[in-house]
């Protein structure tokens, strides 16, 4: 069964990612990168709206006691800043929401990419 972990913002990000890599190294990690959501849990970004429920439908492909670490990279303004962390970190380089991607792979679908449902199963299946 996948294990599945939200976290908001970079500092929660940057620490579960560090958990995970020191207690579970062996198993994949897959990390959706999302735009905030509001009080009624609608995100502010329509392409993420989109792919959520692709990508959660999917997970059922992925590999056993696998990891999926749903982050909320926050309100659009923080997202928009060239200097945002998700931005600048090299483990991340985020350009477009959403990202899906294998932490630390190269295995990475963005924007609408991240709706194709044959895509994001080929990325939750595919552990080479």
């Amino acid at each position: 069964m996948v294990v599945t972990h939200n976290v908001k913002g970079w500092d929660e990000f940057a620490k579960k990612m560090e958990e995970l890599e020191t207690t579970d190294g062996k198993n994949p990690v897959h990390v959706l990168f999302s735009g905030g959501k509001d009080e009624a849990g609608v995100s502010w970004c329509p392409y993420c709206v989109k792919a959520e429920p692709v990508i959660h439908d999917a997970l059922k492909k992925a590999a056993e006691n696998s990891h999926f670490v749903h982050v909320d990279v926050g309100e659009r303004a923080y997202w928009k800043d060239l200097n945002c962390p998700f931005r600048k970190d090299v483990n991340t380089h985020l350009v477009f929401l959403p990202t899906l991607l294998r932490w630390k792979q190269p295995q990475r679908l963005d924007g609408e990419r991240c709706s194709n449902k044959d895509l994001v199963e080929m990325l939750f299946e595919d552990e080479d």
